[in-house]
């Protein structure tokens, strides 16, 4: 305020929030249950209150505790929340909160969970956020949109330890692989491309959490939890198709070239040739000048794994040269 006596900076109110999330790992370990006491109360999803208490819990809420304290933490309350929210399907806004909540109690309890009860409720909710058109009708858009990377880091925490997770992703990508089409623009591709992009780069933190994060820091899962060189294999050919799609959208083709970046980064063995041959299968083509282009964009975001040489992919630097020659005029 210009004529108050303390001057506060314009982010004050996002630096407090920053300033609870960093002090929540250090509560004590009953702290869940003082602060449910405090504000359950207040949970009527008809009560005004409600939007501001969900905003409360999605701050204070202890989500890092270890293994042994979970019976004071997420168990006192993951059941309940779960229950809400599949019991409401107004689109509220204290939804984008809880959503938000179950994102990072996963993300911080990866392999200690079991969400195999609800993950057919957590895809439909997802797919319904992407409000896709059925046939000429446009479904109206949701008041309140999830956030994209709240979302797919969720997802990501579900894969692995035997998990179903996968398999439904491979059915959501089933179900919205035409809608990545260049001929089937509309406001809701966005989502899908950044939905595709973030879950991929998701993965890639997961993998580097599990591999190479300093252990004080986080709690990494433990050995059995953790992904395997088959489900990282499994989740790039679940994601590959849409990405190899989607670099052919005009408007978000640098979000779709990040996809096929994080995925090359995993698997590059699956990612680079495809693309090169739709590079030199696209070069004399005179009719369609921008696949040249976008496969051009695509083919720069990989760069650094086609001359990588891993034990994996050491083949990547033989297409230098070819490549190198093809795009001269």
């Amino acid at each position: 305020e210009p004529y108050s006596l303390v001057s506060l900076s314009n982010d004050i109110d996002n630096s407090l929030i920053y300033c609870v999330r960093g002090c929540r790992p250090y509560f004590s370990a009953t702290a869940t249950q003082e602060i449910l006491d405090e504000f359950r109360p207040y949970l009527c999803p008809f009560d005004s209150a409600f939007s501001d208490t969900m905003r409360i819990f999605e701050l204070f809420l202890p989500v890092h505790l270890p293994p042994g304290l979970h019976d004071q933490g997420f168990k006192l309350w993951l059941t309940e929340f779960m229950g809400i929210w599949e019991s409401v399907y107004s689109n509220p806004v204290w939804e984008l909160n809880m959503i938000n909540l179950f994102s990072l109690l996963a993300w911080c309890n990866i392999g200690h969970i079991d969400w195999e009860p609800w993950l057919p409720r957590i895809f439909t909710r997802v797919l319904k956020s992407f409000t896709l058109p059925v046939g000429k009708i446009q479904v109206s858009l949701q008041q309140y949109r999830y956030s994209m990377s709240s979302v797919t880091t969720w997802i990501v925490a579900m894969l692995g330890n035997g998990s179903t997770c996968l398999q439904y992703l491979q059915d959501l990508f089933t179900a919205i692989k035409s809608f990545y089409h260049p001929s089937n623009s509309g406001k809701f591709q966005q989502e899908l491309i950044n939905f595709l992009s973030k879950l991929s780069q998701a993965f890639v933190d997961r993998v580097h959490l599990e591999r190479k994060a300093n252990p004080i820091w986080y709690f990494i899962p433990p050995e059995s939890y953790r992904l395997t060189e088959q489900n990282i294999t499994d989740f790039v050919n679940c994601v590959k198709e849409c990405a190899f799609i989607a670099i052919f959208t005009k408007a978000h083709l640098k979000e779709a070239a990040k996809a096929c970046q994080y995925l090359s980064m995993l698997r590059p063995e699956l990612i680079v040739p495809p693309i090169v041959e739709k590079l030199f299968s696209s070069i004399d083509s005179m009719s369609e000048p921008h696949r040249f282009t976008s496969i051009m964009t695509c083919l720069a975001s990989v760069a650094r794994q086609i001359v990588r040489q891993t034990p994996e992919f050491s083949q990547g630097q033989t297409y230098v040269l070819p490549l190198l020659m093809a795009v001269l005029p």
